[in-house]
This record gives structure tokens, C-alpha cells and sequence, in this order.
């Protein structure tokens, strides 16, 4: 008990020992606050690599208000759609832009959403029309990014420790562990000409999987792309590795897709259309090629896709896909490439100045059948090898309200259906309400919509989200949503409702001092045993949890604290308790290209109900939110140099020690001895 009160009294009175000068912070600290915020409130992987080279990229090539598209203002996630509503009427009624100022008079748009906005865009000229591309300015304009990045786990894990081969044992022992080394590689080369011509590269091994052997010649995973945008009256064309994302993501989604956030009225995906692909990630893309043409008010899009993918396959049929992208043993190198998926498909999307409507259709074909192992939750899964789905998006605007939505269909008759609006009485409040029914029956490959579940079936629901300025500096934001699983989910045998609450306060109280209190209460059910019943037993779980979180910069520090506890219990059980305090602080020295990171954090969750995760500053195109369960410490120093204007480097080191007594951590072959994990990572950028 004392050193909980000893921590709260040093994280209410520490910021008033350090004094100094105004101080802003980074884009590349902005877009991790963003990402932050939006992954506050999902305990899903999101790819931070998309993310973030997707604003990085505004950041080098501003967006020009008074040329500027719905497309491209959706770029830029903290502005929501009334916001960009509300820019495009203002630029169709009173004209381009004179000064960057003039968004004050913008409906909607406070400083702090303008200062988050400068960044990213500027005033410029209103022509809208794409000049012709020269050769000798690709040449002599383009610029070109290598990235080199290594991680390393100091302690030896369980998978990289062999047997002597004179032990009797040691053939059967030593097969079951990792093939390769326990350093992670991934190597990343990119060119760009503005906004017109793209290429990349990216190679990747994990650790434990091999690098040069029998099993591997040089990486585990090779990815390139190329893609050029505005060429007469083709929009995009890509080849190579790509993404497609279209309407609110019923249908063809496997990018970022909006959820629950504190964010609360950005409800509906962004970035439509096709999209280069240079992440790491192994899984979620298309291989081959697209093309989007425009034809008037109309963009018609079409692309094909061939490539192999990971499953459990055995005699021409598989249960399930294997999608961790990890090669590291026997059994895991049996799933790779084993299956063939093709997927070709197109949207045709019709813009005018108050509407919008398009039909996206796809089709898949296996060369393996799928045959899930059938158990309750999982009845009605998709199973076959073929499937064809499609959908029909709209988007309104009239007077204040815009409407939106997206109904989609797959080839056994399934219905999923996604509708809400958005709506601003008063510049200083706006509302948005969701409603969503997605069959049991539907389940599709690509869709990633809005949802309490990252599978988009077996859910209805109603979302109510409100944005409120009462006073100058203070925001309010809060949700609520209530759904229904009408079937069995993982984990709940039975049909099942829940609710979530969330609000936040933020009150930016200076340029350089700001903060905000989260609150958010769930309540659903879950199974209370795991027993085999013939009737489970399905039982409320609650959970509510508080977050303080405070920024302030002084001179060249800056610093953040914060603090967070949680309750949880199921049925008449007693509460259990989490909490996690932490602080940060970043100093850019003046004299030397040199950035450092330090944070220090304390966590002490009871149970597992009450785990808690806290986003940490990384190296440049990492992002890491770790889980933290039990009883325990975590510090780290992240270092960023520059030691010539086109060389970088950034090191990492961190350690999470565990004071609950435990002798070892995780399982199998990631078993680590000790109470003590420390992973290291380097990463070095190369302009030329």
C-alpha cells in the first residue's frame, strides 16, 4: 500500500518540479499519439507500418487544401468525417484557401485540430491538374530510403538451446527445436517521385527461422511492389504486392480498419482503393496486380491476385490457415506455401458532390478445400473452396447529416449490413450513430469493418458516439454500444449480449501542457468454467477502468506520466484489480543530432482479466504495446541519432523484470528461464 500511495503522490506533484521553455513535439511523436489512441481500446495486432509511412508521407508531401479530395483528406485519421465534410463545403462555397489561417473560420475546427493538421497539409495553388512526368526528373527528384533493422532477445529461450549430440536424447530433443538463430532481420528498400511513382522492397526473417540452410536461401519472406498514381486517365496502377480496400470494409478490407476509440466519432474506414504494400506482414496482402481508371464521375477498378499462403493442408484439404508468418520448426515450416489462392475481383464508385455510391465485388478460389473442425462457435464458417461476395456502399451529405453505409452478400445467401450517419447541430457538438447486423452466415475472407470482434459475423449492434467543446481547451468525447451475438461465440456457448462505455476528458490546459481521464466500463458474458457441459453456464463479466494521462513539454524535454488501474469479475466472484504507472522522458540535445528516450513503469495485475497494455516509444517503423500480467517492472532507453543528414540510427534496450515469484516465462520453445526479459533492437536509415 505504500508504495502505491508513494506513486500516485509522485505522479500528481512531478510535473510541477520541472520547469522550462515551450517546446513542440515531433510528427514522428504525433503519429505514434495517434496510433496510440486508436489501439487504446483493441487488443488486435494493427499493422503500425502502414500506419505510419501513410502519414509520413503526407508529412513530406503535404496535401494542398485548395486542390485537395475527400480521398486524401481521409488520410489524416484524427480528422473526422464531419470535419472533412465541413472542409470540402467551405472550399466548394467560398473558394480556395488565402493563408492557412483561414480554417479558424471552418466550421467544426479548433487550434488544436489545426495544429494537428499543419504537419500535413499547406495552401497552394488550386490547379488541379497533374503535370507530365520527365524522365530526367524521376531521375534527379526521386528519393530513395534503405532501412536495416535488427532485434535481438538477450536471455536464451527454450527453442535455441540444443543437447550435446553424445546425450542419448539429443536427436529427438534437439528436432524440436528452432532451425535458425535468435536474431530478427528485416531489410527495407524504398523509392518515391512526390506522389506519382512508387517502388519497394522488403525482405524479413524472424527470429528462429533460418537464414541460409536447406530450409531457407537468404530470407523468409521476400515483398516488393510498384505503383504509379495519375497517369491520364489511370488513377492507380500497382503491381506486385498491394492492398484494396473499399466502402466500410464489409467486403474487401484487410487494411486498418476504424473500431471503438477514443476517437469516437471516426466510425468508418478510410483509404479506399488500391494501395502499395510494404509491411512485414505476411498474411494480409494481394500479389499481383491492379489498375483503378477514371471515367468521368466514375472510378472503375480491377485487379488479380495469385500467391501462396500457410495451412494445416493433408491430402488436398486444410482446417484452418496458419497466419502467424512463422517458420521457425518442423511442424511450422510443414504450413508454409501450401495452399494456392487466387482472388480476383473490382469496384465501380460513382463521386458527385453530395453523394457517392460504388459496388465492390470479389471471388476466391482455393486449390486446397478448407473443412473447419465443426464445434459450437464455429458452425457456421465458411468451408469450400471457392466463395464470391459482394456489396453496395453509399455515402450522402444533406444539410448537416451525412449518411453512410454498406450492405454486402456472399454466394450462400448471407447478409451483412453496416448504416449509421454523422451529424453536427452546433460547431461545438457532433454525434454519430452506428447500426450493424451481420449474419451468422456470412464469413468471408477480406472483411474488416467495425465490430466488438475482429471476425465480421455473428453480431448486431448500436453505436451512439458525442463530441462536445463546452469551454475553450476542453473536450469531451464518449460512446456507448450495445450488441448482440446471436449464436455461440469462442469462449461463450451460448447467444450473448454486452455493452461498453467509454469517455474522455481532454483539456489542453497550454501549447505545451495537455492531458486527458479516460473511463470505460464493459460488461458481457462468458462461460464460467471451461468444462464440458450439456448446457454451460453463461455468466456476466465486468470490467471498468480509469486512465490519467499527461503530456507536457519544457524546453528540450519532454515528458509524459501516466496512470492507469482497472476492476474486473465474473458472476458473483469478488474483484480483482490491475493498475500500471509510468513515466517518460525525452530529451533532444541541441549541440548533437541526438534524441534519447527514457521510461520507467510499474504494473500489478491480479488476474488475467485484469491485464493491462501500455504503448512504448520504439525505432523507426516499430511500435510496441506490450501486455503486462502479474506483478512486475519495465524500463527502457531509446536512442535516435543522426549522425549526417541522409544516415540514422536508432537503438533500443528494454528489460521487464517480474517480482511475483515466478522461475520462468511464456511456454515451449519461447520458454525463458528466470523472471527477467530483455530485448535489444537496432535500426539504421539510409537516404541517397
Amino acid at each position: 500500500m505504500r508504495r502505491l500511495t508513494f506513486l500516485f503522490w509522485f505522479f500528481l506533484f512531478f510535473p510541477n518540479i520541472v520547469k522550462g521553455q515551450d517546446a513542440v513535439a515531433t510528427t514522428e511523436q504525433f503519429i505514434a499519439d495517434i496510433f496510440e489512441q486508436y489501439t487504446a481500446e483493441t487488443e488486435d495486432e494493427i499493422d503500425y507500418d502502414t500506419f505510419y509511412e501513410e502519414l509520413m508521407y503526407c508529412a513530406k508531401n503535404p496535401i494542398n487544401l485548395n486542390r485537395t479530395t475527400r480521398e486524401e483528406l481521409q488520410r489524416l485519421p484524427f480528422l473526422s468525417d464531419i470535419q472533412i465534410e465541413n472542409i470540402q463545403a467551405h472550399l466548394y462555397k467560398f473558394g480556395k484557401l488565402q493563408t492557412i489561417y483561414e480554417l479558424q473560420l471552418i466550421e467544426g475546427l479548433d487550434m488544436t485540430d489545426i495544429r494537428s493538421m499543419l504537419p500535413f497539409v499547406f495552401v497552394g495553388d488550386a490547379d488541379d491538374t497533374f503535370k507530365k512526368i520527365y524522365w530526367h526528373d524521376v531521375v534527379k527528384f526521386g528519393k530513395h530510403e534503405m532501412f536495416i533493422r535488427f532485434d535481438k532477445g538477450v536471455e536464451t529461450k527454450e527453442g535455441y538451446q540444443f543437447l550435446p549430440e553424445e546425450d542419448e536424447n539429443a536427436a529427438e530433443e534437439n528436432s524440436k527445436n528452432y532451425f535458425g538463430n535468435a536474431l530478427y532481420h528485416s531489410l527495407k528498400y524504398r523509392f518515391h517521385f512526390k506522389d506519382r511513382i512508387m517502388v519497394g522492397i522488403t525482405a524479413e526473417k524472424d527470429a528462429g527461422e533460418q537464414f541460409l540452410g536447406n530450409k531457407n536461401v537468404g530470407y523468409d519472406f521476400y515483398s516488393a511492389y510498384a505503383q504509379v498514381n495519375n497517369i491520364g486517365k489511370v488513377k492507380t496502377l500497382v503491381v506486385g504486392d498491394f492492398r484494396a480496400n473499399f466502402g466500410q470494409g464489409l467486403v474487401l478490407r484487410p487494411d486498418f480498419g476504424m473500431g471503438k476509440s477514443s476517437y469516437v466519432l471516426n466510425v468508418s474506414p478510410r483509404n479506399s482503393g488500391l494501395k502499395k504494400y510494404g509491411s512485414t506482414d505476411e498474411i494480409n496482402f494481394f500479389r499481383g496486380a491492379g489498375a483503378t481508371v477514371r471515367l468521368g464521375e466514375f472510378d472503375v477498378t480491377a485487379f488479380y491476385s495469385n500467391k501462396m499462403i500457410d495451412g494445416d493442408t493433408v491430402n488436398g484439404v486444410f482446417s484452418s490457415m496458419y497466419k502467424t508468418g512463422l517458420h521457425r520448426t518442423e511442424s511450422e515450416f510443414d504450413k508454409k506455401h501450401t495452399i494456392n489462392q487466387q482472388v480476383m475481383g473490382g469496384n465501380a464508385t460513382f463521386t458527385h458532390s453530395s453523394f457517392q455510391v460504388g459496388f465492390t465485388a470479389v471471388h476466391t478460389i482455393l486449390d486446397n478445400r478448407l473443412e473447419v473442425d465443426k464445434s459450437v462457435y464455429n458452425y457456421f464458417y465458411f468451408s469450400g473452396n471457392k466463395q464470391t461476395t459482394g456489396g453496395f456502399n453509399y455515402r450522402l451529405r444533406w444539410y448537416k447529416i451525412n449518411l453512410f453505409g454498406e450492405t454486402g452478400m456472399t454466394d450462400n445467401g448471407a447478409v451483412a449490413t453496416l448504416n449509421g450517419f454523422t451529424f453536427s447541430p452546433l460547431s461545438q457538438v457532433s454525434l454519430v450513430a452506428l447500426h450493424r447486423y451481420y449474419s451468422p452466415e456470412y464469413d468471408t475472407f477480406y472483411a474488416t469493418a467495425f465490430s466488438e470482434t475482429s471476425r465480421i459475423n455473428n453480431e448486431s449492434g448500436f453505436y451512439l458516439g458525442a463530441e462536445i467543446r463546452p469551454y475553450k481547451r476542453w473536450k469531451v468525447a464518449a460512446y456507448v454500444d450495445s450488441y448482440r451475438f446471436p449464436w455461440a461465440k469462442y469462449g461463450i456457448d451460448a447467444p450473448s449480449i454486452g455493452t461498453d462505455y467509454l469517455m474522455q476528458i481532454d483539456f489542453a490546459a497550454k501549447r505545451n501542457i495537455s492531458m486527458f481521464w479516460r473511463f470505460k466500463y464493459e460488461e458481457k458474458q462468458s462461460n464460467l468454467t471451461q468444462d464440458e457441459e450439456v448446457m454451460p453456464l453463461v455468466v456476466p463479466t465486468k470490467k471498468t477502468s480509469l486512465r490519467y494521462n499527461l503530456n507536457y513539454y519544457f524546453g528540450k524535454f519532454s515528458f509524459k506520466n501516466v496512470i492507469e488501474s482497472n476492476l474486473a469479475r465474473q458472476a458473483e466472484t469478488d474483484w480483482t484489480y490491475g493498475i500500471i504507472a509510468s513515466q517518460d522522458v525525452s530529451y533532444a540535445f541541441s549541440s548533437i543530432p541526438l534524441k534519447v528516450d527514457v521510461r520507467f513503469q510499474f504494473f500489478d495485475a491480479v488476474n488475467y482479466d485484469n491485464r493491462l497494455y501500455s504503448y512504448e516509444k520504439d525505432v523507426l517503423y516499430a511500435f510496441s504495446i506490450p501486455m503486462y500480467f502479474g506483478l512486475g517492472s519495465r524500463y527502457y532507453l531509446n536512442v535516435k541519432y543522426e549522425l549526417t543528414n541522409r544516415l540514422s540510427f536508432w537503438f533500443k534496450i528494454a528489460q521487464t523484470v517480474y517480482a511475483d515469484e515466478r522461475e520462468l516465462m511464456s511456454s515451449g520453445n519461447e520458454t525463458i528461464m528466470g523472471n527477467r526479459k530483455t530485448d535489444m533492437r537496432l535500426m539504421m536509415k539510409l537516404d541517397f
